[in-house]
């Protein structure tokens, strides 16, 4: 159980890591077809053969369902006799990684059987093939599980958990909470959970449910953990509140208002050190006491910021390993967090690390995009780690399309997380 601990990640960061990916080159189509044949390999290794051998997997309509047809069309390259349970209309099937593996199994008209589920009572007429099916995959909800659990998805559940069959979860058994591990109604009692890049939180706090735990690699980049991307902006915007806190400025560039107020932002220059955003410019050497409740962005390090941007272009020679370390160690020393603006940049709260050498080193528009984000943000009740992290993809973003298109994908990236 320790070794799972050390290794879990949360729905949201996954969330975050999938988008990193997709943007590094990776689409999440292609960790779908990765993810389906994971699945279809841990069945056959069950089993032993899947020629002949009746299988039914229960989809939803989210990208976990997307992931069980994908492993649906695996397995009846492998002989298996497949049917895919739909467990929701054809239209609502929401992702296009999902509607895409949908119209491949609806062309396999000869290997794959498909039963589309629009009433409960019609899951009366599959009993008979769960009870004579050898495998039942259950690719219901994964980490896309939100509220109670409605029908016909509950009691596709009790179907799949009442059948003797050998039971495989694709991610995480449907039902639990893929953060906490709680089962607030009803979940899939796996025999095997196979679960996809790193372990969910939530399996190490119910493993009575999973079964057999293995970790399948899909073929994710290890640098879409480490880069500040277009994912990270997109968890930052989760935590985006309407309503905004003043800014007060003390000595800011120019461009850093023009900015701000490219995106409707007010700024305070008067008796700006009692705002609860402040930020405090590199020319700046003494100044009264900051009010103790406000969230400080300063030029190198003061005792009163919450985060430090220093500026180190002299180490432009020194691995990202290095510059990690470095900031780490800062961030610990001081007890803020540190970002290093050089050539590769560099975030780090003295846990958690993030990289950019998106359009890096960054030129003055990018600069001070890079400060007018990170107090943007700030202003709307961001995670100070998650601000720094979006306004760092966020900067790149402006230097390589011009501070013309920030509004644009700011919107763009909203709509991607359903604002």
């Amino acid at each position: 159980m320790f070794e799972l601990e050390r290794f879990t990640i949360t729905s949201r960061e996954m969330m975050t890591i999938d988008e990193n990916s997709e943007w590094l080159g990776v689409p999440r189509i292609l960790l779908m077809e990765n993810a389906g044949a994971a699945v279809a390999r841990a069945v056959l290794s069950w089993i032993g053969t899947l020629r002949g051998v009746e299988v039914v997997v229960f989809c939803g309509p989210g990208n976990n369902g997307g992931d069980g047809m994908a492993a649906a069309r695996h397995m009846a390259s492998m002989g298996a006799k497949t049917t895919v349970v739909l467990l929701s209309p054809i239209e609502k099937v929401r992702t296009s990684e999902a509607k895409l593996n949908l119209e491949a199994i609806r062309a396999m008209r000869e290997s794959i059987k498909l039963f589309v589920v629009e009433d409960v009572s019609m899951l009366q007429e599959i009993k008979p093939l769960i009870e004579k099916a050898e495998a039942v995959v259950d690719a219901i909800f994964g980490t896309g599980i939100k509220g109670s659990i409605k029908e016909p998805y509950r009691t596709a559940i009790q179907t799949i958990n009442s059948s003797k069959a050998f039971k495989l979860s694709v991610d995480i058994p449907s039902g639990i909470n893929p953060d906490t591990g709680e089962v607030e109604d009803i979940a899939v009692r796996a025999d095997v959970t196979v679960t996809f890049h790193r372990v969910k939180k939530g399996i190490t706090a119910s493993t009575e449910y999973c079964g057999e735990i293995i970790v399948a690699p899909i073929g994710i980049p290890p640098e879409a953990e480490l880069v500040m991307g277009p994912g990270d902006l997109q968890d930052a915007l989760i935590d985006f509140s309407q309503e905004s806190k003043p800014i007060g400025l003390v000595e800011p560039d120019e461009e850093i208002i023009r900015i701000l107020s490219k995106l409707d932002t007010k700024v305070y220059l008067d008796d700006p050190l009692n705002k609860p955003v402040v930020y405090i410019g590199e020319s700046v050497e003494e100044y009264q006491e900051i009010n103790p409740r406000s969230i400080v962005l300063s030029e190198g390090l003061r005792r009163e910021s919450k985060i430090a941007i220093i500026k180190e272009s002299s180490i432009s020679l020194q691995s990202i390993k290095d510059k990690s370390k470095r900031a780490k160690e800062l961030a610990v020393e001081h007890g803020k967090i540190i970002y290093l603006e050089s050539d590769i940049d560099v975030v780090s709260d003295g846990d958690k690390c993030k990289i950019s050498w998106y359009s890096r080193p960054l030129r003055r528009t990018g600069s001070m995009t890079l400060r007018a984000m990170i107090l943007f943000l700030l202003s709307h009740n961001v995670d100070p780690f998650r601000a720094c992290c979006a306004a760092g993809y966020l900067a790149g973003y402006v230097e390589e399309n011009g501070l013309e298109k920030l509004s644009s994908e700011l919107t763009y990236r909203k709509s991607r997380i359903g604002l």
